[in-house]
C-alpha cells in the first residue's frame, strides 16, 4: 500500500486522508489538489492513503485507526451512525452514486424495469445494500442473481444476462472485451445516494474544525479544476500512486463522470440535500436495509463547505 504526498510548505498541518480503493480516476480531485497544491496553499501538509481489497475504512475508523476517510456509499455513515461510531460526512463527491446494471449493446431493454426476470451477477455486498432497493423497485427477485466473482466472462458469454458494475471500470472492461454494453445508472432510476464522500471522527473534528475546513475547501477546488479543467496534474499522481493504473482508464473515468453529470453543477460540488438524505433513509428503512432510530442531522452536514461562489473556486 503506497502513501502518497507532495511536498508542503514549512509549519503545515498533517493530515492523512484514506480513500476506498486503490488511486482511480474516481480520486481525482483529492489528487489534482495535491498535484496543484491547492493543499499546501491551505496550510496543509496532506498524504493521501489508498485503499484495497484490505482497507476496511468503516472497520478502521471505528477503531480511531483513521480519523478522516472516504465514505465509498450513503449506507456506511448510517450503519456506523446506527452502532454508535461517531463519524459526520462533511462533503460529497459525486451526486450519483456510479452504481449501474449493464446489458449488450444489441438488448431491447431500455431501462432498470426491462430486467425483470433476467439473470444479474451481482456481487456479495450487493444483497445488503442495493439488491433490496432493486427488488423493491423494480420487481426483481432473488432467484435472478447469479455471483458476481469480478470476471466479465459469464456476463460476455451469456447475451441475455445483466451485469452489476461501476459506471468508470465494468463497462470499460466489456469494451476492452469487445462487447459495446448498454448502462443503467441507478441514479436515473430514482436512487438518492451519494457517493465518494469525505468522513470524519466526531473527535477530530472538534479538535480540527480549522482543518477540516481548509481540506474541504480545497477539495471542492481540487475536484472543480479536475473534471472541469485540466486533469493532468492529478492524473500524473494517480498512475505514480497506482501501477496497475492505465491513462485509457483514467480517461475512461473522467468521460463518463463528466458525461453523466456525476459531480453535479461546479459551483456546488461537495453539497448535500437534507430531504435527499431523508429520503435516503426512509427508503432503505422501509426495506430493512440500514438501522432505525439514527437521525440524518447526526449524520452529514455542509457546515465546512465554503459558500458556493466564495474564493475557493477557480
Amino acid at each position: 500500500m503506497a502513501l502518497f504526498a507532495v511536498a508542503a510548505r514549512a509549519g503545515a498541518t498533517d493530515i492523512t486522508f484514506a480513500t476506498d480503493w486503490r488511486a482511480q480516476a474516481e480520486h481525482g480531485g483529492f489528487y489534482q489538489a495535491l498535484a496543484k497544491g491547492y493543499y499546501a496553499e491551505a496550510g496543509l501538509n496532506v498524504t493521501i492513503r489508498p485503499g484495497g481489497p484490505q482497507m476496511d475504512i468503516p472497520r478502521l475508523m471505528a477503531a480511531g485507526a483513521i480519523r478522516i476517510g472516504m465514505a465509498s456509499n450513503s449506507f456506511q455513515p448510517i450503519v456506523m451512525r446506527g452502532a454508535g461510531v461517531p463519524v459526520t460526512v462533511i462533503m460529497t463527491s459525486f451526486q450519483k452514486d456510479p452504481q449501474v446494471l449493464m446489458v449488450h449493446g444489441d438488448d431491447p431493454a431500455e431501462g432498470m424495469a426491462d430486467l425483470a426476470g433476467r439473470p444479474i451477477f451481482v456481487a456479495d455486498s450487493a444483497l445488503n445494500t442495493f439488491w433490496p432497493w432493486l427488488k423493491a423497485r423494480f420487481g426483481f427477485e432473488d432467484r435472478q442473481i447469479r455471483k458476481y466473482t469480478y470476471s466479465l466472462v459469464p456476463w460476455l458469454a451469456n447475451k441475455g444476462s445483466v451485469q452489476e458494475g461501476y459506471l468508470s471500470s465494468e463497462p470499460f472492461a466489456a469494451q476492452q472485451a469487445g462487447a459495446n454494453p448498454k448502462v443503467f445508472l441507478f441514479s436515473d432510476a430514482g436512487y438518492a445516494g451519494y457517493a465518494a464522500m469525505v468522513m470524519a471522527r466526531d473527535d477530530w473534528l472538534a479538535a480540527n474544525e480549522g482543518t477540516a475546513r481548509a481540506f474541504v475547501a480545497a477539495t471542492v477546488r481540487g475536484w472543480q479544476d479536475y473534471i472541469w479543467g485540466d486533469p493532468a496534474p492529478g492524473n500524473r499522481l494517480i498512475l505514480k500512486d497506482n501501477p496497475e493504473m492505465t491513462p485509457e482508464l483514467i480517461a475512461y473515468g473522467i468521460h463518463a463522470m463528466r458525461d453523466r453529470d456525476v459531480l453535479g453543477a461546479k459551483t456546488a460540488v461537495g453539497h448535500m440535500d437534507a430531504g435527499r438524505w431523508d429520503r435516503f433513509y426512509r427508503d432503505m428503512r422501509a426495506l430493512d436495509a440500514v438501522p432505525a432510530g439514527v437521525d440524518m442531522q447526526d449524520v452529514f452536514t455542509n457546515a465546512y463547505l465554503p459558500p458556493a461562489g466564495d474564493g475557493a473556486l477557480p
